[in-house]
């Protein structure tokens, strides 16, 4: 098994008072070296995601253990008017010892709240910072192409609320051509797209979009849709992971129990080792896991996507 240094560059984290702990007794457990704290944005239904106060108090008191990717705050609806000023918030935020910031606003339900395309030019200001002081965003845009489906989605899904195919919310597609449009504006804003950005399902438009803009990388935060589809088509996705080893970012997704719920701190506890042991023995084993086996990468290539890559994109 890879023995050097494994950042989970996508964790998310409430603001409560076992979260640090969490974190810590799961670096422990899992043999991480590092976390990324990332925080979830206020007024777009994620309160309970927004940490940006604790995000950064865990940044500081654990120098080397965590970093922090923070959130614009929507909590003030005066910005439909454009009287929030995106840019300020980001960089106070930054001086505070944040890493970049996490946006969210590209899934359905978000995108909807938010009432503003991720390309509206009351960003501009935003994303021009970003590009310019070499910032990066981790942003998640659409979901799975079976949320969209009432023939193929999940019922755990449903129960979730993130059935998307009610005519209420954006399309795929059209969320995707927003940030197209944040891309062409902006090709050397610094851009992490969340969970391989659902393009698990079209090995050639993965490619095809890496190819497009040099500056952009995908994170392995589950969906475990993608893992299957991944796993379906080994030999060919074997050939992209090495192609593109610069341009993957390890990640879980993981969390810590959520608000009211210490007494399942073991019981996640479980759940999120567990799950950082499956997505290793994907990447660093060819044994059986989810739908084939595993893509046994090489060790530098294990380096660079565990590690290196967030290293290098963080780095200002």
């Amino acid at each position: 098994m890879f023995s050097g240094k494994i950042i989970d560059s996508h964790f998310h984290a409430y603001a409560m008072e076992n979260c640090e702990v969490f974190a810590m007794d799961l670096i422990q457990r899992s043999g991480l070296s590092a976390i990324n704290i990332v925080s979830l944005p206020k007024g777009l239904g994620y309160d309970a995601g927004s940490c940006n106060e604790m995000g950064l108090a865990m940044k500081r008191g654990h120098p080397g253990k965590f970093y922090f990717f923070g959130a614009l705050d929507y909590s003030d609806e005066s910005y439909l008017d454009g009287k929030i000023d995106f840019v300020e918030q980001a960089r106070m935020l930054l001086d505070s010892g944040a890493d970049g910031i996490k946006m969210i606003e590209g899934k359905p339900d978000a995108r909807r709240l938010l009432g503003l395309r991720l390309d509206a030019p009351l960003f501009h200001s935003f994303y021009n910072y970003m590009e310019k002081e070499s910032i990066p965003i981790l942003m998640h845009v659409a979901d799975p192409e079976e949320f969209w489906d009432a023939g193929k989605v999940d019922e755990a899904v449903r129960r979730k609320g993130w059935f998307w195919g009610d005519g209420k919310h954006q399309l795929k597609e059209d969320l995707y051509a927003e940030a197209e449009g944040v891309l062409t504006q902006f090709p050397r804003l610094k851009v992490i797209f969340a969970h391989f950005s659902f393009m698990s399902s079209d090995i050639v438009r993965a490619s095809a979009f890496l190819e497009r803009w040099e500056n952009v990388s995908l994170d392995l935060a589950p969906g475990w849709e993608m893992y299957h589809n991944f796993t379906n088509d080994r030999s060919a996705w074997s050939v992209f992971f090495n192609a593109y080893q610069d341009r993957i970012i390890f990640g879980t997704d993981n969390t810590p129990p959520s608000p009211g719920n210490h007494s399942r701190y073991a019981e996640q506890m479980d759940y999120c080792a567990a799950k950082i042991t499956r997505l290793r023995n994907f990447l660093e084993t060819g044994g059986e896991v989810f739908s084939g086996s595993g893509l046994n990468l090489h060790e530098k290539t294990l380096s660079r996507i565990y590690s290196d890559n967030f290293l290098r994109v963080i780095s200002r």
